[in-house]
């Protein structure tokens, strides 16, 4: 079965179509290369979140423990701590004594 298009015109449709292919393949690997770099820059950002964490963790914590036992802590705090217990001492003294309370 002979074609009724000369040779060339066969040959032109199919490189048209062999273009559009090529064309339609390369923008789906630019697609998936972009997804590729997009998962690994996620990858990238988490394990630098985790080292950050990790530094916060290993490295600063340690330096506040640190401040905070170099600081005098019962001259800052006696005042709260005093009227705390006057305000307990005080519900004590008002609120109602049950049966077996002494």
């Amino acid at each position: 079965m002979k074609s009724k298009n000369p040779p060339e015109k066969d040959l032109a449709k199919e490189i048209t179509a062999l273009r559009e292919t090529i064309v339609r393949l390369e923008r789906k690997w630019s697609a998936t290369m972009q997804n590729r770099w997009q998962l690994a820059l996620s990858f990238l950002k988490g394990a630098v979140s985790a080292l950050g964490a990790l530094a916060v963790v290993v490295i600063i914590t340690p330096l506040i423990v640190w401040a905070m036992q170099r600081i005098s802590w019962p001259p800052l705090i006696q005042k709260v701590v005093s009227q705390v217990i006057l305000q307990i001492e005080q519900v004590n003294r008002q609120s109602p004594r049950g049966v077996g309370d002494q």
